[in-house]
């Protein structure tokens, strides 16, 4: 499979390899493929997708539409990850990284999915103000990574206590005084955990 980066799951996948679902933030939403942030500056879609399909990843990615709504895209992914284990793909092989609004996204895949093989990944997505919704609960195994210096309240300890579907679950607290810029480049400090989590036992 010489293309790594896809937008929608191939309709022949190959189960021995990983796929993951990249959910980028909302910015990408509102100002394209390369929006750039006064406070965080430009955010690098496009590297991050190749920097994860570097790291032997087939990366399922698109950019969203404006005002994205997202129950209803998450809909759409849960369709899509169907698909890859109704062909044989098995769910350890599948993972979605989800950083910011997408990380809110992708809580509701793992909510509707309830496949605890699953591995998601929360880059500064596990948001407090997310907790109203009493049937949001996190299945699979989960890690959420984030910088100590972001002013969003980000509370993964509140989702992992209200989760009894979790499987193995850890956070990582970042000092690199990125703040929410942590999601606008492929920062080794978290594409590293995301390999090591990932990683086939």
């Amino acid at each position: 499979m010489k293309n790594k980066i896809f937008t929608l799951v191939p309709d022949t996948p190959d189960p021995s390899v990983q796929y993951l679902f990249y959910l980028h933030g909302l910015i990408v939403e509102v100002a394209g493929i390369r929006p750039k942030s006064e406070e965080h500056g430009y955010y690098e879609y496009q590297l991050i997708l190749e920097e994860l399909a570097k790291e032997g990843f087939v990366v399922i990615s698109e950019a969203r539409e404006k005002g994205t709504e997202v129950k209803g895209y998450a809909e759409n992914i849960v369709s899509q990850i169907k698909k890859l284990m109704a062909n044989k793909v098995p769910p350890e092989n599948i993972i979605v990284v989800g950083a910011s609004k997408g990380g809110i996204i992708a809580a509701y895949i793992s909510s509707m999915l309830r496949e605890q093989k699953i591995q998601y990944v929360f880059l500064a997505g596990l948001f407090e103000k997310c907790l109203v919704d009493n049937n949001l609960q996190l299945y699979g195994n989960v890690l959420s990574i984030h910088d100590s210096s972001d002013t969003l309240s980000i509370t993964p300890d509140l989702y992992f206590q209200r989760s009894a579907g979790l499987g193995k679950f850890n956070k990582i607290v970042l000092n690199l005084n990125l703040g929410h810029g942590l999601i606008y480049q492929p920062y080794r400090e978290w594409i590293d955990p995301i390999v090591e989590w990932c990683v086939k036992k």
